[in-house]
């Protein structure tokens, strides 16, 4: 056996035998739960928004096999966006991806100029940049959806050859939410002034 790979073992030896002497943290206030944001997840369910258009990534279609049409809620208030699975004859629905029966789901733009539009204002975002955001898995009433923050972004200049990210310049002073309003910044009422939005 390479000697290398004897002394990985024989520290993970000491380290498993060395359990009892493991700091015991019984209070996870001050702690941040580091945004997701901050590291690479090309591969992550995702939405981008740009002045005219929105589209979800191959990996949100993932999330939700088979399913062609969704409803896009939004909250004003709390900036935050749902999608929500839905039958083709759904009132407001909404084809995110081409396929379906035999073919294998593609994601495609929404074109939605006047939607795309009021998110913009409503957020005071820039038309020169695109504004991506990853989505969250909510339960609602048994209901499997998906939760994005519209705060939680990153933006990119459109057109630009290289591609650069970047992060809101609040983001600078903190790794992210506490603890303590981590799960609460994540839970959901339908009830509580989502709206379903016009065709896109």
């Amino acid at each position: 056996m390479d000697t290398g790979l004897e002394q990985i073992l024989s520290n993970a030896n000491s380290i498993q035998e060395n359990e009892d002497d493991s700091e015991v943290i019984a209070d996870l206030s001050g702690f941040q739960v580091t945004k997701a944001e901050l590291f690479s997840h090309t591969r992550e369910p995702a939405v981008t928004i740009w002045e005219n258009r929105i589209k979800f990534n191959m990996a949100c279609l993932r999330r939700f096999p088979g399913v062609t049409h969704i409803q896009v809620l939004i909250h004003p208030e709390q900036k935050r966006l749902i999608i929500r699975p839905c039958n083709a004859d759904a009132p407001d629905s909404l084809r995110w991806a081409r396929g379906g029966g035999d073919k294998e789901l593609a994601n495609r733009d929404l074109l939605c100029k006047i939607f795309a539009r009021k998110v913009f204002d409503m957020m005071g975002w820039d038309t020169q940049y695109r504004y991506k955001m990853m989505g969250k898995p909510a339960i609602y009433n048994g209901e499997m959806l998906f939760l994005f923050k519209l705060t939680d972004f990153e933006l990119f200049i459109i057109g630009g050859k290289k591609r650069h990210s970047y992060l809101p310049g609040d983001w600078r002073d903190y790794f992210g939410v506490p603890v303590e309003e981590h799960e609460e910044s994540y839970k959901i009422d339908l009830a509580d002034g989502y709206i379903t939005t016009d065709k896109a």
